[in-house]
């Protein structure tokens, strides 16, 4: 039988420090904290903060540097982190050719886990894990396709443990967490109704990646009410494809003006040649 890759909490009467701490004792028994080498960042998703991510990235923190006081932590928030220079990032070119600006710390070494609450997102009807790097390149690079910058972030700054929390009408305040961001995504895709393979991100991913079986040992809580509306999703989809077909187009037009400007100097230049041959 495979180790389990999802962990969940449903809190009872106590606080929320109490869930988070019976998070992390879960999390520990399974190794999952055991390699955050001497710096560890953790990452509160823009549009899934909410007072419960934020409290739980705080607890998260707290809790770590009890098991490791000499370890480095920072906790990103981007509702009050200051804004990044423009010297911050590097241009990387992804598999279709495209180029992604992405933070030049992500080349750096160290334990990422990322935070955020599940919330519905209009383009990826479900906002989870996968979404909180994005959102980190997306304000990096106006007018990419969303779905280059997912697959991009996924690629290059995938969460080494990625948490997810929410509340259920009658269950409670909950946390989800794995150490593989899309196991998580698919978890919270069953959970809501759907199959991972309708998760417009999944999708995504499924075609740079081949995706390993999905994990069905842990019961979640309802989250049908965090599905965001289908048609709006194959919408913002579709406007997409055809935003980066202009955009291409607008490229290519570019490109073959600067050749073409190019050619009457090749010209002159072969011409002088001959003329100082003779």
């Amino acid at each position: 039988m495979s180790p389990t890759k999802l962990v969940t909490v449903v809190k009872g009467v106590g606080a929320r420090g109490d869930a988070v701490r019976t998070l992390m004792e879960r999390m520990a028994a399974l190794d999952w904290l055991e390699e955050p080498g001497d710096r560890l960042v953790i990452q509160i998703g823009a549009f899934g903060r909410s007072a419960q991510a934020v409290e739980t990235a705080h607890a998260l923190a707290a809790g770590l540097r009890e098991r490791s006081p000499t370890l480095r932590i920072e906790v990103v928030d981007p509702a009050t982190a200051p804004p990044r220079a423009a010297t911050d990032a590097v241009e990387v070119q992804g598999p279709s050719g495209t180029g992604v600006r992405v933070p030049r710390a992500w080349f750096d070494r160290f334990f990422l886990i990322t935070v955020t609450s599940v919330h519905p997102d209009p383009r990826w009807r479900i906002g989870a894990a996968l979404q909180v790097q994005a959102e980190v390149l997306a304000r990096r690079n106006p007018g990419l396709p969303a779905a280059v910058l997912l697959a991009e972030a996924h690629r290059l700054g995938g969460a080494d443990l990625a948490v997810v929390c929410g509340a259920h009408s009658t269950a409670g305040e909950w946390w989800v967490a794995s150490p593989c961001e899309v196991q998580l995504e698919g978890a919270v895709a069953r959970a809501a109704g759907l199959a991972p393979g309708d998760l417009p991100a999944l999708r995504v991913i499924a075609r740079h990646e081949s995706l390993e079986p999905w994990d069905m040992s842990v019961a979640l809580p309802d989250m049908a009410n965090l599905v965001g509306s289908a048609t709006r999703a194959v919408l913002g989809a579709t406007r997409e494809r055809a935003t980066a077909a202009t955009r291409r187009a607008v490229e290519d037009v570019g490109r073959i003006s600067r050749t073409l400007r190019k050619v009457p100097q090749a010209l002159r230049r072969k011409l002088a040649a001959r003329r100082k041959a003779a």
